[in-house]
């Protein structure tokens, strides 16, 4: 594996490239969605979850994680950090608390990204709901 160690890396033409999955399998409880374990992380709920963020890259350049997540029950609230601004088109969000309520159970893809290290969080949803 190569670390280009945050260089920069200009004028490339990609094909046929892949993104890693991170399987965070069965949660409740607290879930650290980390940076560094890919783009793209997965998860089932048990129970309740209240999410957190780590190692998102620093300010000036964007980092984003997909959170594509089965929500087994509709008691199953996810709580997000105070830093998350949620969009009006997430499902059980209404944006003026951290706390998402869906009102179907089932799997939903969340988008998180921050262009500042993130100390702000935009979240919005990709799609509705996948049956």
């Amino acid at each position: 594996a190569s670390n280009f160690a945050d260089n920069v890396v200009s004028r490339a033409v990609l094909k046929d490239t892949a993104e890693t999955v991170y399987p965070h399998g069965n949660v409740s409880s607290s879930v650290t969605l980390n940076h560094e374990n890919g783009h793209y992380q997965t998860a089932t709920t048990t129970g309740a979850v209240t999410l957190a963020f780590s190692n998102f890259p620093t300010s000036g350049t964007l980092g984003r994680i997909i959170l594509d997540i089965n929500v087994a029950s509709t008691a199953h609230t996810i709580t997000i950090p105070s830093a998350v601004i949620v969009a009006d088109n997430v499902t059980g969000g209404d944006g003026s608390s951290d706390l998402i309520t869906v009102t179907n159970s089932g799997r939903y893809l969340y988008e998180f990204m921050t262009p500042d290290g993130g100390t702000t969080v935009l979240m919005h949803q990709l799609g509705k709901l996948y049956t």
